[in-house]
Parts: structure tokens; C-alpha cells; sequence
């Protein structure tokens, strides 16, 4: 079977050196040039992904790409986001669950002939369940 988990390392080897994040649709605001360092902070904060009683599922749907040129291309992606929270690190009882479905722009740049993810623009279009309890939020 397929395991994927949290590999901080492999997603910091294939991130861009500079990323556009847009988080604009689900409440927060967007950044044009943030540092590979500022995202990969970001995203392993404890109040977001780096909470070791959160586990994630993002499931894939209709995918389309466009072309922009020879060195930029933007993935639609269609998700849907489980989120489940447990009462503490050991993951032996949940807390809650939350799940969400969106939308999702990746960009993509090649960079010295390497494709790179070079950021992302989500679009929730509804929430399941306690969602909006999952994440403690960015200090």
C-alpha cells in the first residue's frame, strides 16, 4: 500500500526558492515572495501542520494544468482535506474531525531545468464536521 506521512525534508527539497502562498480565501492574507525558510516554518508551526496530534489525508479529484510558459505551469486541483485531531501525541483518542473540500492553484516554476512547487492559492468551497477547530492557529 501507498504510506505517505509529514517528510519535512523531501518537501523542502522540492519547494522553490521564493513561493507566492495566497491564503486569501480562507481568512488570512497573501504572500508574493516568501522565503522557502518562512513557508517551511510556517507550515511545521505547531499551531498549523507541525501539531503532532493532527494527521491529514488530501485526496485528489479533477486535476488540470496550464501552461503559462516554458518555465511556469499552474495546477487546478480539486480536494477534499481530512482533518483528524487527537487528544494528545500518542494518536490513541480523537478529539475531533474536521474536513474540508476546495479548490486549489499549485505553481510550478523550473528552476535550472528542475521542477519546483512554488506555491499555492486555495479556494474552501464548504467545511465538514468541527473544521474550524482543527488548527491552534499561528503565533
Amino acid at each position: 500500500g501507498l504510506t505517505v506521512s509529514q517528510d519535512w525534508d523531501r518537501l523542502r527539497s522540492i519547494i522553490a526558492p521564493t513561493l507566492t502562498v495566497d491564503y486569501t480565501k480562507i481568512g488570512l492574507k497573501r504572500w508574493d515572495n516568501m522565503s522557502a525558510d518562512d513557508y517551511m516554518a510556517m507550515i511545521t508551526h505547531p499551531g498549523f501542520l507541525g501539531d503532532k496530534t493532527i494527521k491529514t489525508q488530501h485526496l485528489l479529484g479533477q486535476t488540470w494544468w496550464e501552461k503559462i510558459s516554458d518555465t511556469e505551469v499552474i495546477g487546478h486541483h480539486q480536494l477534499r482535506a481530512a482533518h483528524q485531531v487527537y487528544e494528545t501525541e500518542e494518536l490513541k483518542t480523537v478529539k475531533l474531525r474536521g474536513h474540508s473540500h476546495a479548490t486549489n492553484e499549485h505553481y510550478y516554476l523550473k528552476i535550472d531545468g528542475v521542477w519546483k512547487f512554488a506555491g499555492l492559492k486555495p479556494n474552501v468551497r464548504f467545511d465538514e464536521l468541527r473544521f474550524d477547530e482543527v488548527f491552534k492557529g499561528l503565533d
